[in-house]
């Protein structure tokens, strides 16, 4: 099925590609850092600990009159370049309490470095501050989902709050679960996006995660569950009881994805930006919050290294 509708989508898409204007220009600005208001530091989250239950949420949409379909907004998906992401970063959080500095910064920041390595601007889903609810973000992923294959090289980048949930059953042997936390302040936690990934047959994906708690996120390569899944490398920021931070004015990005960056431009391998990254970020936390933040990678990719 999922072949069926990529061959429906290939023939939608050479007509858009016929029939509109050229994306040539689909980089993302920087050139005017937004400021949230708050300070830089830890990314301590304070707002509720729900975890976001998608058979409510599908509920509420059910529940909700249709609206007439609209045409696609954008530049579209180019199926001949087998390159997909998701990159979501959110310091814009319901309400005041939550927000954060540089997070959309950072999604900004590796959006860019991937349109520069070849990635099509309309196989980037982007999801920045409230655009990144629960419902959008499992959207993204089942956008991934269904246009990835065996062959894809696949991204899933997150910059913002993460948390950690005790007792829920997602599908693992883990009693305290590490989460992510959406715009509308929902939990998703580590099981939920295994489950998520769980069906794309792409050997090449790469996870990077800027939040804290992050060390936990090694659910996505099999962790607590008995089988390791290979072919994925996850990237994070802390270990699974450690905060993420912040950086200063000067950086305008997290401490880690500012080296993390660094090092992809310099290495443009997930394993040569993190042994660049990795003591950099560590050594800055020590010294500019005296605290401990120890950037984690759990590596099963295994046909070297992974090269954008």
């Amino acid at each position: 099925m999922k072949l069926i509708s990529k061959v429906l989508c290939i023939g939608i898409v050479v007509f858009l590609m016929a029939a509109t204007v050229s994306y040539a220009t689909a980089e993302v600005s920087t050139d005017s850092r937004t400021d949230h208001g708050s300070s830089t530091g830890p990314r301590i989250y304070n707002g509720s600990k729900e975890v976001y239950d998608e058979r409510s949420a599908n509920q509420e949409i059910k529940a909700r009159p249709d609206k007439p379909g609209k045409p696609p907004v954008g530049p579209q998906p180019n199926p001949f370049v087998n390159k997909w992401a998701v990159v979501i970063g959110i310091s814009d959080y319901r309400g005041t309490q939550n927000d954060l500095q540089y997070c959309d910064d950072d999604a900004r920041d590796m959006y860019n470095y991937l349109f520069a390595k070849g990635y099509p601007a309309g196989n980037i889903k982007l999801l920045l501050d409230s655009e990144a609810n629960a419902s959008a973000i499992m959207s993204a992923i089942d956008w991934l989902n269904s246009w990835e294959n065996g062959s894809s090289e696949v991204v899933f980048f997150y910059s913002g709050h993460g948390s950690w949930y005790n007792g829920y059953n997602d599908g693992d042997t883990e009693y305290r679960d590490e989460a992510i936390v959406s715009a509308d302040l929902y939990m998703i936690l580590d099981g939920q996006l295994r489950q998520r990934f769980s069906t794309f047959e792409s050997r090449k994906i790469s996870f990077i995660f800027d939040s804290c708690f992050s060390g936990g996120m090694d659910d996505l390569v099999g962790a607590w569950t008995g089988a390791t899944i290979t072919g994925r490398v996850v990237v994070a920021a802390c270990g699974e009881k450690q905060y993420s931070y912040d950086g200063t004015s000067t950086q305008q990005n997290g401490v880690f994805t500012y080296f993390y960056m660094e090092g992809l431009n310099a290495k443009n391998t997930v394993e040569g930006a993190f042994a660049y990254a990795a003591p950099l970020a560590h050594d800055f936390v020590a010294t500019q919050y005296h605290a401990h933040m120890d950037p984690q990678m759990y590596d099963q990719y295994l046909l070297g290294y992974w090269t954008f």
